[in-house]
């Protein structure tokens, strides 16, 4: 059983405004004081500073430093008193979760995006109301049989493999996993002939993370959606992105109108395949299926062409598609500096670093690391964006999904535009791309969180549980306001009641003795259904 190994942060008292142009300006100062010297310090403080309690019987006080003094000269006027032991200034804190895949510390492109400062609170693969978030990669395929990939897989569950019946009903015979659009049939998969390219881009979307072996993917659990583009006989391979489009419009189309029940809720589809020197009017089948994508609430993310021109001029497909739901990746390193690649401030929207990108390979590669590698190419900057869109959908407010299930090419357009938003501008791209920036994860969320906030007032009181994780038999809290609850169930992800209160309003929840995994905890608030997730972990021993 996976479960999360936060870093544990110790308070240490020192004398630290030696170094205090590494901060921004402090506003608080901590100080210890021996508690018998309180009251001649309390009179030889700088005026404006008064003293407030943090721990008496640990001797620790806090105070305001006045605007009217420097920091360091304010931390060095309190030091020098008699009785004061130390001084400190207070600092926030920023919670790191780190995975402990082996590889992780190869992954740098993760840090440039920001990607693990979503992992604190989110790591992918499940809405908030529940749903199994999908990854869709047109390209050649995916190794099933990839220790890091096989967990993520996306399955289509009302689909029996193999025997020759659509039995979910929806045009595809045997679409268990996916659908070859290059040949017409099933066949996503294979162990040992494949290409590495969709493998490749996959691991950048959701590779298991934290699972202990190889690397970790922008998002640890999303399900990833093979479309294999390329026929057998190399004829035609504009006609298999097409079919294997259709199929994702299908499968979404599918999920929205039987509310969830069949399809797949695809929140974004990986392109990094692509025709040099083409222009719309060549193909325009193909370019119209990103607005019928973006109408089902899918946004498409682009590879633009390696070649380092302008795409405006020399042409490129599918980066000059004329859809507002799509997003046109060039390439960046992890350091910010650019790589040659496809530009245009008008078609390109945005770079990801593509260059340099540790991910999975194919599981009968091994160079020593097993089946992981470097790779580079605009190819791997756009699968972070297409990732980015869904580690996004795992933890919008539940507003965004009233939205999506209504109006989803609304839904879609909020979810482009927070991606837009959060750009990080970087010199270098002036003039290469719409948005001169790169992905920034943090700062996409926080757009989705101000949006949020504003029309989805819940946001700010919703009530959280803690611990979470949890130990087995252990017992939960309400953090926040607690709700005005008429009833209370624990449920396993397979629906299974494991718990149920009825007329509860106490903030101690006592859990019996659960095996470990993922619950859903669900209560009427108000008369209003409301669900959290609760992970039970394994006992560390």
């Amino acid at each position: 059983m996976v479960y999360l190994k936060y870093s544990v942060f110790y308070i240490v008292l020192v004398n630290c405004f030696g170094i205090l142009s590494l901060w921004a300006q402090p506003k608080t100062l901590l100080v210890k004081i021996n508690p018998s010297f309180k009251s001649i310090i309390e009179q030889k403080i700088p005026p404006g500073c008064v003293f407030s309690t943090v721990d008496k019987a640990f001797g620790l006080y806090r105070c305001a430093i006045p605007k009217e003094w420097h920091p360091g000269q304010f931390a060095r006027q309190i030091n020098a008193i008699e009785g004061v032991l130390a001084t400190q200034f207070s600092k926030n804190l920023v919670r790191r979760v780190q995975p402990n895949d082996p590889f992780y510390g190869q992954q740098q492109f993760l840090s440039t995006i920001k990607a693990p400062v979503f992992w604190d609170k989110n790591t992918g693969g499940i809405n908030k109301r529940g749903d199994t978030l999908v990854v869709a990669i047109i390209d050649d395929g995916m190794d099933t049989s990839h220790p890091d990939l096989i967990a993520n897989m996306w399955i289509n569950r009302n689909e029996i493999p193999w025997n020759g019946v659509d039995d979910d009903g929806n045009g595809y015979v045997d679409d268990y996993r996916g659908w070859n659009g290059g040949d017409t049939n099933p066949k996503t998969f294979t162990t040992q002939s494949l290409f590495a390219h969709g493998t490749e881009i996959s691991g950048i979307v959701g590779a298991s993370g934290n699972n202990g072996k190889g690397i970790a993917g922008i998002n640890w659990n999303v399900k990833i959606m093979p479309l294999v583009c390329y026929p057998l006989n190399g004829v035609d391979g504009d006609l298999g992105v097409i079919r294997s489009m259709l199929y994702v419009l299908r499968m979404k189309q599918l999920f929205l109108h039987s509310g969830g029940s069949k399809g797949a809720c695809i929140m974004s589809v990986n392109t990094s395949v692509g025709i040099d020197g083409a222009f719309p009017q060549e193909e325009p089948i193909w370019c119209s299926l990103y607005d019928s994508l973006g109408m089902a609430g899918i946004i498409s993310s682009i590879a633009t062409t390696n070649s380092n021109v302008n795409v405006g001029r020399v042409g490129d497909i599918p980066s000059l598609c004329p859809s507002r739901f799509t997003l046109v990746v060039n390439n960046t390193d992890a350091n910010d500096n650019r790589v040659s690649s496809g530009y245009n401030d008008t078609f390109v929207d945005l770079a990801a670093p593509g260059q340099g990108v540790f991910t999975t390979q194919l599981s009968t590669y091994n160079n020593g690391n097993g089946p992981y590698a470097g790779v580079s190419g605009s190819s791997f900057a756009a699968p972070q964006v297409a990732a980015a869109i869904a580690l996004l959908s795992a933890g919008v407010c539940d507003t965004f999904w009233t939205l999506h299930q209504n109006k989803p090419d609304s839904a879609a357009s909020l979810l482009k535009g927070w991606i837009v938003e959060g750009v990080d501008k970087l010199t270098v791209l002036k003039g290469k791309c719409a948005t001169s920036g790169r992905l920034n994860i943090q700062r996409a969320r926080d757009a989705m969180n101000t949006w949020c906030t504003s029309l989805n007032q819940d946001v700010a009181t919703k009530p959280l549980i803690y611990p979470n994780p949890v130990q087995p038999g252990s017992a939960i809290y309400w953090a926040g306001q607690l709700p005005k609850l008429q009833w209370l169930s624990l449920m396993s992800m397979d629906g299974k009641v494991v718990v149920k209160q009825l007329n509860t309003a106490q903030s101690k929840i006592t859990l019996p003795t659960l095996p470990p995994g993922m619950y859903w905890l669900s209560y009427a608030n108000a008369g209003r259904v409301e669900q959290l997730r609760l992970l039970i972990a394994e006992t560390v021993k």
